[in-house]
């Protein structure tokens, strides 16, 4: 994931489902990556309209994760079925 490569554009992949404090996790996240000289990319600033689903936002996640460089993944990651498949996805793709 973040070995041995320079990275420019890095996604934030964490639990937000049940963590009622995400937006904070997210926000200091994307905080240290930009204090780093690195663009975040942080899924907990989209909002889609309507009644959006889990699939909804992880459409929109997923394809933000493709165009990054490389993932930061938080604490609690292991515990977020989102943050497993988006790990499992940038893994994959290397």
């Amino acid at each position: 994931m973040m070995e041995n490569k320079r990275y420019k554009k890095i996604y934030i992949s964490g639990p937000i489902t049940k963590d009622p404090d995400y937006k904070k996790h997210f926000e200091y996240a994307e905080c240290v990556l930009s204090m780093a000289g690195l663009i975040p990319v942080n899924p907990a600033r989209n909002h889609l309209e309507g009644n959006p689903t889990w699939k909804d936002f992880m459409i929109v996640d997923i394809k933000q994760l493709v165009e990054c460089d490389g993932v930061y993944m938080l604490k609690g990651w292991r515990k977020s079925k989102g943050a497993r498949l988006e790990r499992l996805i940038a893994k994959s793709l290397d």
